[in-house]
């Protein structure tokens, strides 16, 4: 494994992915695994050999983890996300299909894509090629990421604490706070050795 160009693109463990989409780390492994006896690869992939038997995922993963669990969240089966990965992948020859510029949205049922045709934004479902109707669908399930070229660069996981942001270019891609890309991890043991905010924030 090239240690050097996967530390660029960030290495995330199952926990921190759980801790991020609020799921179980059994929750989010099976997301990471094929279903036996079946010819439907995982609904996420990992470039990456596990370490000391421990699975670890790069950030694209980590945003599409996300992803699946906002899928999941809204009622659509493991089984049916990824039939869609499967066929995203296949269509647009992209290993993080969910980790892309699109727009994607649900109904509980299926999963669609926001398409702009003739600066009107339609929806597709994905599995059957056919228009949705808009009235049905969500808003748009994420717009906490950060995209350069159609892909995912960077991601703001707390809406509630919008100066933290997860790039993989700073601090090996853990939480760190946009101005002075500070770790978040240093101000919180920062605080608990001060016990004072204002003293931290100096």
């Amino acid at each position: 494994m090239d240690w050097r160009s996967a530390v660029q693109e960030g290495i995330y463990p199952v926990a921190f992915a759980a801790k991020m989409t609020e799921m179980t780390n059994a929750r989010v492994a099976s997301w990471f695994r094929a279903r036996s006896q079946s010819t439907l690869a995982p609904a996420i992939i990992t470039p990456y050999e596990p370490v000391k038997g421990q699975l670890i995922m790069p950030f694209l993963a980590l945003v599409e983890s996300r992803f699946v669990a906002r899928f999941r969240k809204h009622g659509l089966s493991l089984q049916t996300i990824r039939k869609v990965a499967k066929k995203l992948r296949q269509k647009h020859d992209l290993l993080h299909p969910f980790a892309t510029q699109s727009r994607f949205r649900t109904d509980g049922r299926r999963i669609m894509m926001e398409i702009a045709d003739d600066e009107e934004r339609r929806l597709l479902d994905i599995m059957t090629d056919e228009w949705a109707f808009p009235s049905v669908i969500e808003p748009s399930l994420f717009d906490s990421v950060v995209y350069v070229d159609d892909i995912a660069v960077r991601m703001h996981p707390f809406p509630e604490f919008s100066h933290v942001i997860i790039d993989p270019k700073y601090a090996l891609g853990r939480p760190i706070i946009d101005e002075g890309f500070i770790p978040t991890r240093t101000l919180a043991s920062a605080y608990l050795a001060e016990g004072d905010l204002e003293a931290v924030a100096d």
